[in-house]
């Protein structure tokens, strides 16, 4: 909870105007909080009387810090295959191992999962600690979530990394929880801390208007989930060695209370607009959701897919499958062009790792040119067809 003294309060209103949730209000020359305070810290750090604490009951700090040591990777396995995040975190997991210099271990918890420990040897892990048993076949929150936090309490690493996909964000909380740890969520930026170690976790707040860099000092593992695409993965090397570890949890840990009678694929997970190697994202600007035809045949003729801000998702021109942004999927493709999209914040933390954007906009004020590689200013209706005519003429010579 947040308290306030008293006796060092001064009533000057520097809490209150800092408070990005508008919780605290004075009254009667002292500092008063609100319901709605979420105990960021903001006022005690604006403070300067310091008349307010934050004070955290039931944590208590780790004695035993010392011991925990490497980095490990949740590497997810489902339906036969390698999630790419996996193999991005080995990336960022490398160098943060490096850094400290320890060891970096990919956790790998599947059935049959045949080759696999060997690709995550290739892309950077030293060691693959492997769960292969039939209970692990299809996900299931209470069995992963078990297993993986007795693999954390076995190897006791200090960073532990996975994906911010729908199963990494359905178990790690729990895993987080029963390890009595701090977990960050889709951190964009990852690194050590000089002076003592500590992993600097990096993510958007506040509806992506600032950048949180986040510690979590007292306890460890430090944990951390990453969105796909954020990251980049090392190159395959045939000739790197490692070691796996076979691991038999014990019996109780693979029992669930849930039972899986079916796995469909829906149609909108068939839209991965993630491993393209060109975007043609449309924005507000196209004015109508027939917009998106004009969009589609650009696409089609440079054969890349079809994605979108989150205003014309919201409105209901294209299932939300196609948002790139924040609060929809992050991307990094070769090509990205951004037509009609003015560029919030939001939505250009979801596209700014693709290699070339073009942006097309009738506002040359959009903010959306403050990123892009090459700007069109004008009308996306007029210059559209032109762009798509010049492109099929150049494929006719």
């Amino acid at each position: 909870m947040l308290k306030v003294s008293e006796e060092l309060c001064i009533g000057c209103g520097i809490c209150a105007d800092n408070c990005p949730f508008s919780a605290i209000s004075i009254e009667d020359g002292l500092a008063v909080v609100g319901a709605s305070c979420n105990l960021c810290g903001a006022c005690v750090e604006s403070c300067d009387v310091g008349a307010l604490t934050l004070d955290v009951r039931g944590r208590k700090a780790q004695e035993d810090l010392a011991e925990w040591s490497g980095v490990s990777v949740f590497c997810e396995y489902r339906r036969g295959e390698l999630a790419s995040v996996s193999l991005e975190l080995l990336g960022i997991g490398r160098k943060l191992a490096d850094e400290r210099g320890v060891k970096l271990s990919a956790i790998l918890l599947g059935f049959e999962t045949h080759e696999t420990a060997s690709l995550l040897i290739g892309h950077g892990a030293d060691v693959v600690i492997l769960v292969d048993h039939e209970a692990l076949e299809k996900f299931r929150d209470d069995c992963y979530s078990a297993v993986f936090t007795y693999l954390v309490q076995q190897y006791r690493p200090e960073i532990v990394l996975a994906g911010a996909t729908a199963i990494g964000r359905s178990f790690i909380p729990a895993v987080a929880t029963a390890l009595n740890t701090g977990l960050t969520a889709d951190c964009t930026k990852l690194e050590i801390r000089d002076q003592d170690g500590v992993l600097l976790q990096t993510r958007p707040a506040f509806g992506g208007n600032i950048m949180a860099t986040i510690v979590c000092e007292s306890s460890r593992p430090q944990m951390a989930t990453v969105r796909s695409k954020v990251m980049k993965a090392l190159d395959f090397n045939a000739e790197r060695k490692g070691e796996v570890i076979a691991v038999k949890p014990p019996a109780d840990l693979l029992e669930s209370r849930v039972r899986v009678f079916d796995s469909v694929v829906g149609e909108a997970t068939k839209v991965n607009i993630q491993d393209a190697d060109i975007l043609v994202s449309g924005g507000r600007g196209l004015e109508t959701a027939k917009g998106f035809e004009l969009i589609r045949k650009l696409a089609d003729t440079l054969g890349a897919k079809v994605s979108a801000s989150r205003a014309v998702v919201d409105a209901g021109w294209i299932p939300y499958p196609h948002q790139v942004g924040q609060t929809g999927k992050t991307v990094a493709p070769k090509l990205y062009i951004a037509c009609g999209i003015s560029g919030a914040v939001q939505h250009v933390a979801g596209m700014q790792s693709a290699e070339t954007i073009v942006a097309i906009n009738r506002d040359e004020h959009a903010t959306i040119f403050n990123v892009a590689d090459y700007g069109l200013v004008g009308d996306l209706y007029e210059i559209i067809p032109k762009l798509i005519a010049k492109i099929e003429e150049r494929r006719s010579l």
